[in-house]
C-alpha cells in the first residue's frame, strides 16, 4: 500500500522545504510562485504525488524518466513538460549529470491570472494529452533567450526586499513569464482541428467533465450526475471519457473522490462520522466499506497508517 499512496504536494511543502535545504535548491517560492533548479531533491520526489500546482520543467542536460498519468516519458536536453493539477507523477530517475529548470504556480495564480477563452483551455487540454513536448533548435535559443531574461529581472527583484512595491512587481513578471510560456505551448499543438466532429465533441465532454470533478471535490459520485450537468445522457458522456482517456468515468470519480477523502482523514481533526457527511455518505458503514474498497482498508486503519508514515517520515529526516 504504501507505494502506492498519492501524496498531494502544494506550495507550503516547498516553503518547508526551502527553509529546511537554505535555499540551496529552491531559488523562489512564495504564496504563488515556485522556481527550482533541481527535481532529485524535491519534496517526495521519491514517492507517486500529485502536485497542486501548475509546473513546467525544462531538461537542459542530461536525461530525466518519469511517469505521467501512469504513461512513461523519457525526456532528452531540449524538451520539457508540464504538469497540471490533476496529473499524477511517479518513477522519476535522473541520469547522473542532469540539470533542469523548474517554474510552478498554484491553481490560486492561475484562476486569477488566466483569461477563460478557447484558446487556453485547448493548450491546457492538449497538455493533458501531451505533457512532453520538444523545441527546435531555432525556438530552444529564443525561448532560452526571452526566459533568461524574465529570470534576470525576477532575481533581481527578489533581492530587492527593500523595494516598496517588490510583491507586485514579481507579480506582473510572473504573470507575463506564465503566458509567455503559454504562448510558446500553443505552437505546439494543432489548432486547425475541424469543429464538430464527434472525435472533437468527445474531448470538449472529457476536458468539462474534469473540470467539473475537480471543483466538485468528490461529493457526488454518479455519473449520471456529472451527465445531467453536461446535458447529454450518462451513456453518451461514459462512451465519450472511455474513448478519449481510456478509463471509465467511474473510475475517474473514485479516483479523485477517493484522494480526497485521504487527504480529509490524513490531514483534518474531523471525525470519520462528520468526514462522511463531508463527501454526502447516506451513513458511515457505507462510507467504510467504500473507503475499504478501493483502499483495502477502513477510514480508521488509513488515518492510523498515515500517522504512523508520517512519523517514520520525521524519524528519517531527523
Amino acid at each position: 500500500m504504501k507505494e502506492k499512496t498519492i501524496i498531494t504536494v502544494d506550495i507550503n511543502d516547498f516553503k518547508k522545504y526551502k527553509e529546511e535545504t537554505k535555499g540551496e535548491y529552491v531559488d523562489y517560492v512564495d504564496d504563488n510562485v515556485i522556481m527550482a533548479r533541481n527535481m532529485e531533491k524535491l519534496p517526495y520526489s521519491n514517492r507517486m504525488i500529485r502536485l497542486n500546482l501548475f509546473v513546467i520543467v525544462a531538461c537542459i542536460e542530461g536525461e530525466i524518466q518519469l511517469n505521467i498519468n501512469k504513461k512513461n516519458y523519457q525526456l532528452q536536453a531540449g524538451e520539457a513538460f508540464v504538469c497540471l493539477p490533476t496529473m499524477i507523477m511517479s518513477n522519476m530517475q535522473f541520469s547522473p549529470q542532469h540539470k533542469v529548470s523548474l517554474i510552478g504556480f498554484s491553481t490560486k495564480f492561475l484562476q486569477q491570472t488566466v483569461k477563460r477563452e478557447k484558446a487556453a483551455e485547448k493548450a491546457l487540454y492538449y497538455l493533458y494529452k501531451n505533457p512532453v513536448f520538444a523545441q527546435s533548435s531555432e525556438e530552444k535559443t529564443k525561448d532560452n533567450q526571452i526566459f533568461n531574461l524574465y529570470y534576470q529581472l525576477i532575481m533581481d527583484k527578489i533581492d530587492d526586499s527593500s523595494h516598496r512595491y517588490r510583491q507586485e512587481i514579481l507579480g506582473y513578471l510572473f504573470s507575463a513569464l506564465f503566458h509567455e510560456m503559454l504562448a510558446g505551448i500553443q505552437k505546439h499543438f494543432n489548432e486547425t482541428e475541424e469543429i464538430g466532429t464527434e472525435a472533437t465533441r468527445s474531448k470538449q465532454i472529457f476536458r468539462l467533465f474534469m473540470e467539473k470533478l475537480a471543483t466538485d471535490g468528490g461529493i457526488h459520485r454518479s455519473v449520471s450526475y456529472y451527465a445531467d450537468r453536461l446535458c447529454y445522457s450518462a451513456k453518451y458522456v461514459s462512451a465519450a471519457i472511455k474513448e478519449v482517456s481510456g478509463h471509465t468515468p467511474t473510475e475517474w470519480i473514485n479516483e479523485y473522490a477517493i484522494e480526497q477523502i485521504k487527504y480529509q482523514l490524513k490531514h483534518s481533526e474531523k471525525s470519520i462520522k462528520e468526514i462522511a457527511e463531508m463527501f454526502n455518505f447516506p451513513n458511515q458503514s457505507f462510507f467504510g466499506k467504500y473507503v475499504k474498497a478501493h483502499i483495502g482498508m477502513s477510514p480508521a486503519q488509513y488515518r492510523v497508517h498515515s500517522d504512523n508514515e508520517e512519523q517514520d517520515c520525521l524519524q528519517t529526516k531527523s
